[in-house]
């Protein structure tokens, strides 16, 4: 019996432990961000990953986003990066932007929980990224060449 209330109580500790280990999303900051193209126009609320930190942290360990929601990577300039799905759960569409707000290029991303996980890259340089859920840019009918303008709320 000792046995038994000994392995039910080390189990408890365990399990115990084990949740009171979540991950600590964040704080980003937030604004909106407009996508027009051809006459159609789309408002969406954001988040925006500005720093080292929340870029590197990115839309990880979230479960879901909203249909219509998007997370901004703002770089301090033009280069070229490449962007992975490690622990990130939720299908993403990415659009790499350049320093005037054009889409120059669209990606369909998916999950990785693997140790090696795909780099989803373009050869050009661009200044932002905006990750949506997937679908997102089919659905309004955003292509390359579509223009983006966002705020950071105060």
């Amino acid at each position: 019996m000792k046995k038994l209330a000994f392995i039910f109580l080390i189990s408890m500790i365990l399990s115990t432990n084990l949740l009171s280990q979540t991950i600590n999303i964040p704080q980003f900051p937030k604004g909106t961000l407009t996508i027009s193209q051809e006459g159609r126009v789309v408002t969406i609320p954001i988040e925006i990953a500005n720093t080292n930190e929340l870029r590197e942290f990115g839309l990880m360990y979230r479960e879901d986003i909203p249909e219509e929601y998007g997370m901004l990577f703002v770089f301090p300039n033009p280069g070229i990066r490449g962007f992975w799905m490690k622990n990130t759960f939720v299908e993403l569409d990415i659009a790499f932007i350049d320093n005037n707000g054009t889409i120059l290029n669209i990606q369909n991303m998916k999950p990785c929980e693997e140790s090696t996980c795909p780099i989803y890259i373009i050869y050009k340089p661009f200044k932002y990224a905006l990750e949506v859920k997937a679908g997102f840019f089919e659905r309004y009918g955003f292509s390359e060449g579509a223009k983006i303008d966002w705020s950071i709320d105060d």
